[in-house]
């Protein structure tokens, strides 16, 4: 049998060249400040040489036995033992609701009085938020949508950073291991729904209706 290379018409095309724009969306599942419940947050614009993307670390251990027929051990199974997956994100353009996203703890407003109209948080380095993410990602040249969907992550402050001499806030977003039960429209793919999320493959006249449907999932109890 001949092998057959399913993509030899478009593999080497040029016209595949194209940067992925990214929006991530980020929703507390916890009270917070500016953000009713189920809404979602957009982080804004990240710097041009940013790269919004997972970093996956998988930790894997052997499970060795006897060689029968002596010498080195040999390995039966090598199961992954670990997971952590983790976004760095940058925001260039943080507006007042990112920057309090950034303090890393739910702040409370001061409704009387004469700081009436302030917000007060905690100063708690390592702090996380815990919430939902969608990470959307669009190429100029393609009709079709990437969305990474995660019903679970923690979001914390990792600092500031120079980028083009403009401040960023720096996010790092750890994700969650999370099962739930996904809504009537996502039902029939429940196996298709992981721990961590799912990746979709949208058009782009059907972004809107996806993103609607994710807003509805995974909603605290």
């Amino acid at each position: 049998m001949a092998i057959n290379v399913v993509n030899k018409d478009t593999a080497l095309l040029a016209a595949n060249l194209s940067k992925e724009g990214r929006q991530v969306l980020f929703s507390p599942v916890e009270d917070f400040t500016g953000i009713t419940d189920g809404d979602f947050a957009d982080l804004g614009y990240f710097p041009a040489d940013a790269t919004i993307a997972p970093t996956s670390n998988i930790t894997r251990t052997p499970v060795t036995a006897q060689n029968r027929e002596g010498g080195a051990p040999v390995t039966l199974a090598n199961p992954v033992t670990e997971i952590e997956v983790t976004y760095e994100i940058p925001v260039l353009t943080p507006d007042d609701l990112i920057r309090d996203l950034h303090g890393g703890t739910p702040a409370t407003a001061i409704t009387t009085g004469p700081l009436a109209g302030t917000k007060v948080s905690p100063f708690n380095p390592g702090a996380s938020l815990l919430g939902r993410m969608i990470v959307i990602s669009k190429r100029g040249n393609s009709n079709i949508v990437r969305v990474a969907w995660h019903p679970r992550a923690f979001l914390q402050s990792n600092g500031f950073g120079d980028s083009q001499d403009n401040d960023t806030a720096l996010f790092t977003v750890s994700l969650q291991a999370f099962d739930y039960t996904p809504g009537t429209e996502l039902s029939a793919y429940d196996a298709q729904i992981t721990q961590y999320g799912a990746l979709f493959s949208v058009p782009r006249e059907k972004l809107s209706a996806l993103l609607d449907i994710l807003a509805e999932e995974a909603l605290p109890a």
